[in-house]
Parts: structure tokens; C-alpha cells; sequence
């Protein structure tokens, strides 16, 4: 659904031309399922210490591009990198074998590694690793829908759950959430998320109630914050079901809790236009909902 892309910074700067900037500037788009990671931290300046053309032109678009690959960027503050080796490819390839990455992307491929996809390759059709689906039907059991977001919920900085049922405390809510805070504690490159928000819908739930539920699933460690709102007259529904990242989101079409065997749910990544309204609908700061009770911050106990 949101994959890792690590891509040689000798490459990138090679993508000022008319037909590679308007190639990748849109395919690189929020929405598309792509994101750059931020391999090493001075990424952008290997760009640009690459970059060796002297028209005007080519320089902008260039920091164009740039600016969209950031925009997104996975932000690894945890890697390995030794100046001793030679090229940035072999750097990439050790980081690939300790968090690996969706795909690295490199001018070349020597030694032909699946892992690694070259320019040359997007010339075919059907090509793994760079065709990303939309959308996707999963089995709604919590190991199948936590693997189809396991990238995105694994990279992101900050994550919001939505759906109007999680204040009901479940048993599917509570199958599947552990399954998704699971990814969220695990070891990453990017480190635990600075921010991890519930919304959901104000249907009367006690503290007591919900703090009842959510400490024994919320890993020791993590912090959730709970948003319970209520409909304003003529506005918003709250009805769909989210999960929003820094690095985009997703819609879960049924919910977010497990069925039944044999139950279905399809899961479709969200445009950029998605993305940002959905995000705009559920900032706390200026929401399109009233608040039903006052955000409640739950210090998770599982796991301790």
C-alpha cells in the first residue's frame, strides 16, 4: 500500500530533464504509494554534490523535485553507513540487510539483485517492486490486515486511528489493534512514533470503561490519545474509517475490527486530495466535529 524506496542520490540528480522530472514528480506523488527514505541523513546533499549541469532550468526542476521527494520522506535516524565503502549502493545494501527497505533504486544493478530496481527495469511491464496497488481485498483477521499496512504503520512518525465504533470496545477492535500496536512498538529505524491518536465516536463511554480496554492493549511505553466526537448539525458524518500516517493513509471499507472466517474487507490507499481532507477533518486544533468529551491520554500496560 506505502513503500520505502531507497534511491541513489547520483540518480536522483540525474532527474532534472523535462521527461525523468515529470516522470517521478508524479509518481513520487502523495497518494501513489511510493515514499523516499532519507538514506543516509545528508541524502539531499549527495543529490545536489551529484548534481553537474549548469542550466538554470535543470537546477529548478530539480529542487522541485526535491521538494516532493521530501515531502513524505522516511526519516531513518537509525542506520548504519561506513564511509570506507565506496559507493552509496553498497551503504544501501547493508542498511537493506538490517531494516531492509521495499526496494533500493540505483542507476545500476551488477550483480543483478532482486532487491535492487534499475531505471531500465520500468521500461517492462508488470514490474515488482514498482507497481503499487491502489487497493487491496485482505482477509479481515488481524494478521492480513496489520501485513498490508506493516510499511507504512512501521515508518510513520505519527498515526491516527478512526472509526466510530473503537469507543465500544470491541473484541475484533481489540484483535486488531494489538496487531497494529505490535508493528508500532517493534524496533525501527525511524524510532517509536512521537504521536499515536484514537478517534472515534461519543457514544457515552466512562474513562474507566475505556481505560479498562485500551491499557491492556496499548504496549507498555506507548502513550494513545482518545478523541470522542459528536456530529455537528449539517456536517461531517463521522462513519469511514481511517488510519492516516504522516506518510499518507488508508481507508478500511468494513472497519477496523476482524470478522468472522471467510469475511473480506478491501483496503484503498487515499489521493493526496483524500489524504488532506481527511487529515484537515481530524486535526484536533480546528476539527470538523464537536468535542464530546475532553481527549483522553492512556499510558499503555500491556507487555509490562
Amino acid at each position: 500500500m506505502i513503500y520505502e524506496y531507497a534511491l541513489e542520490p547520483e540518480m536522483v540528480a540525474a532527474w532534472c530533464d523535462r521527461h525523468n522530472h515529470r516522470f517521478f514528480i508524479r509518481e513520487f506523488d502523495l497518494g501513489q504509494g511510493r515514499v523516499v527514505s532519507r538514506y543516509p541523513k545528508t541524502w539531499a546533499k549527495k543529490v545536489w554534490d551529484s548534481f553537474d549541469g549548469t542550466s538554470q532550468v535543470d537546477r529548478k526542476r530539480l529542487e522541485e523535485l526535491l521538494v516532493r521527494l521530501k515531502e513524505t520522506m522516511v526519516k531513518r535516524r537509525d542506520y548504519v553507513w561506513d564511509d570506507a565503502l565506496e559507493s552509496w549502493l553498497e551503504n544501501a545494501l547493508q542498511e537493506h540487510a538490517r531494516h531492509p527497505f521495499y526496494t533500493i533504486m540505483a542507476r545500476t544493478n551488477p550483480e543483478e539483485q532482486q532487491d535492487i530496481l534499475t531505471e531500465t527495469d520500468l521500461a517492462g511491464e508488470d514490474i515488482a517492486k514498482w507497481d503499487v496497488h491502489h487497493g487491496i481485498t485482505v482477509n479481515r483477521k488481524a494478521p492480513d490486515m496489520a501485513a498490508a499496512i506493516k510499511m507504512m504503520l512501521g515508518r510513520c512518525r505519527w498515526v491516527k486511528f478512526i472509526d466510530p465504533y473503537l469507543s465500544q470496545c470491541k473484541s475484533g477492535h481489540k484483535r486488531s489493534l494489538t496487531a497494529f500496536m505490535d508493528i508500532l512498538k517493534a524496533e525501527k529505524p525511524v524510532g517509536p512514533p512521537g504521536k499515536i491518536e484514537i478517534h472515534t465516536n461519543g457514544d457515552g463511554a466512562t474513562i474507566d470503561y475505556l481505560k479498562n480496554f485500551y491499557e491492556k492493549i496499548i504496549p507498555d511505553g506507548i502513550q494513545v490519545t482518545i478523541y470522542q466526537w459528536r456530529e455537528k448539525p449539517a456536517g461531517q458524518r463521522l462513519h469511514n474509517r481511517y488510519i492516516l500516517t504522516d506518510l499518507g493513509g488508508v481507508s478500511f471499507h468494513h472497519g477496523l475490527d476482524t470478522g468472522a472466517d471467510g469475511e473480506t474487507d478491501d483496503i484503498t490507499r487515499l489521493d493526496r486530495e483524500q489524504y488532506e481532507l481527511r487529515c484537515k477533518q481530524y486535526d484536533s486544533a480546528a476539527p470538523a466535529f464537536d468535542y464530546a468529551e475532553d481527549p483522553l491520554e492512556i499510558s499503555g500496560t500491556f507487555g509490562e
